[in-house]
Formats: C-alpha cells, structure tokens, sequence
C-alpha cells in the first residue's frame, strides 16, 4: 500500500503529523521530498487552478464528494451558522 502523508524530522526520527496504522517495528521505505528554492519558485510562477489543483491531490475523493455544492453562496451559513439564504 502506498500513501502519502507528512512527517516532521526531529532528533533522528521521522515524526508523522497524523495518525498512521502501520504495526509497531513494521519496515517501512520513505521517499523524502523537501521545498527547494525552484520548487517554490515554480509553485509561485503557476496558475492559482493548477497551484489548486495540486493542494488538492491529496484529499480523498468521498471527503470531495461530501463538500457542499452552494459553498460560494451559501458562505455565511457554512462559516458563521448564519440561516442559508434562499
């Protein structure tokens, strides 16, 4: 099984930022990627839908699946609990 998640090194060990279910001493293989100065050069010089698109990659597709549809104008409602306009 392959997935992608985060991890913070700290004092030798890879620490990961969420929750992970590998079993306790399981062997693993990490592909470190770090921000380089390109990189974020490139990510700056990219159109905002394809920069979106990449944040994005990463979000399972029922969590896409579950946003609302009426986002943009219903933005009251999903930010402050404000009644959905009609």
């Amino acid at each position: 099984m392959t997935r992608h998640l985060k991890a913070i090194y700290e004092g030798g060990v890879f620490r990961p930022l969420e929750p992970v279910e590998i079993a306790e001493h399981q062997e693993v293989s990490l592909l470190v990627e770090t921000p380089d100065e390109e990189q974020a050069d490139a990510e700056t010089d990219m159109p905002i839908w394809e920069y979106a698109a990449q944040l994005m990659r990463d979000i399972p597709e029922d969590v896409l699946n579950a946003l609302p549809t009426d986002g943009a104008s219903q933005h009251d409602h999903y930010l402050y609990g404000a009644p959905k306009r009609p």
